[in-house]
């Protein structure tokens, strides 16, 4: 719920009322504190009432006007004394508790504090505009997942009864060619990705230390590098990245490998090694790291996916590119999924983790580097390696030809009425 901050003037007893709590008093040190609006601050109206967010926090409140002019003042860096000074028609009393309202709430920064000096961060590794930035931290998770119970009442109330969006797009009036799903000399790789399952069903055994090196060095492991001139030395992975920045860094938290110790490591890409930050068993972290997913805590190991914001923002400066952090992420997810599939291991992807968390846990402020994604590995548990069985229909081996075009045919807009 947005909490109501009321800058009031002197006439107006009940938003007074609202806007000075009994027994505060007025902060002799505010009046001498350099202060500024925050720079990620923006504002949007909801059901008619004007918000105020500030998005690096997400925190967000309800605003009037009078304390829109406050928040317009301190466009640069001045004192309480000052605005009370320079904005005529309000009691120091009320602007005094005003400033320190909206300072409490993050919408004004201290000069020197620990935020101003994150948010001047902030501002130096971010080099895109305000629609990127405000994207990626309004959506980061603090709060465990919805329970069981929460997810039922959901279904009931949004999902149960209504008609859902059709899986496939057509276009039956133009007309089609029948292509082929494969043959019977086919590449190895081929039976990889058809066999590619995300399984949540894990029986908490170990895999090899063969199989995590594997794991780890097709999917983020340097495959060759190559020297520029522009640009200096760039990498080659398995999988593409924009501009061959590969800003993805990636930590491993490892519960039950063969000669691995428990413990949550970096993967250097340059030695391709793990490094141990943390020693310990961490499999009840997980299921808090990954917001409250219990199934996790049977994963051989964990793997989050951060970026380095330096490294994309460093050539690019346009607002788009922000999405080539979230495509570098899919792209290494798939590439894990098939590597584990092709070492015949249960593997999963989890987008709903909590951000902030994990970003305290890795000792990260989540400016310079920041979390995208978790994917994680283990024994599949007795036959559950993917769906079930009973209810799968395998679509990737050639249909008999009364059930779908053959291959090579041709059919015209006029034979489909």
């Amino acid at each position: 719920m947005a909490r109501n901050i009321t800058l009031s003037d002197a006439g107006s007893t009940l938003r007074k009322s609202k806007l000075i709590p009994k027994g505060r008093q007025i902060n002799s040190e505010l009046s001498r504190l350099k202060l500024r609006r925050s720079p990620h601050v923006v504002m949007y109206f909801r059901r008619g009432r004007l918000i105020v967010e500030n998005y690096i926090m997400r925190r967000s409140f309800q605003i009037d006007l009078d304390a829109l002019t406050l928040l317009r003042y301190f466009s640069t860096w001045r004192t309480a004394s000052q605005a009370s000074q320079s904005l005529s028609g309000y009691t120091r009393e009320s602007i005094f508790h005003s400033v320190q309202s909206l300072k409490d709430c993050g919408l004004l920064i201290t000069r020197g504090s620990d935020q101003d000096r994150l948010e001047t961060q902030f501002g130096k590794e971010w080099l895109w505009p305000t629609a990127s930035r405000y994207y990626h931290f309004s959506t980061k998770i603090d709060e465990p997942h919805n329970t069981t119970e929460e997810i039922t009442q959901y279904y009931i109330r949004y999902l149960k009864g209504r008609k859902q969006p059709p899986i496939y797009k057509s276009y039956p009036r133009q007309p089609k060619i029948g292509l082929l799903k494969g043959s019977r000399a086919e590449a190895p790789f081929f039976g990889t990705l058809r066999k590619r399952r995300s399984t949540r069903k894990l029986s908490g055994k170990p895999i090899s230390f063969n199989e995590m090196s594997s794991l780890a060095y097709y999917t983020w492991g340097r495959i060759s590098s190559y020297k520029t001139r522009e640009f200096g030395e760039l990498l080659h992975k398995t999988s593409p990245s924009a501009g061959a920045r590969h800003p993805i860094e990636t930590y491993a938290i490892v519960n039950n490998v063969d000669g691995i110790d428990p413990g949550i490591y970096h993967y250097s890409v340059r030695d391709h090694s793990l490094e141990l930050l943390k020693a310990g068993d961490f499999r009840e972290r997980c299921v808090a790291l990954t917001a409250g997913h219990s199934w996790t805590k049977n994963a051989s190991a964990l793997f989050i996916m951060t970026a380095v914001v330096a490294r994309t923002a460093w050539k690019y400066r346009v607002p788009r590119v922000y999405r080539a952090f979230l495509l570098d992420a899919g792209h290494l997810s798939q590439s894990f999924l098939l590597v584990a599939t092709a070492l015949r291991l249960a593997a999963f992807c989890i987008g709903i983790v909590r951000d902030n968390l994990i970003e305290e846990e890795l000792n990260l402020d989540g400016i310079t580097e920041t979390v995208l994604f978790v994917v994680g590995v283990g024994q599949p548990l007795g036959s559950h390696h993917g769906p079930d069985q009973s209810l799968f229909h395998d679509h990737s081996q050639p249909q008999p030809k009364d059930e779908g075009l053959e291959a090579g045919s041709s059919i015209s807009s006029q034979g489909l009425g």
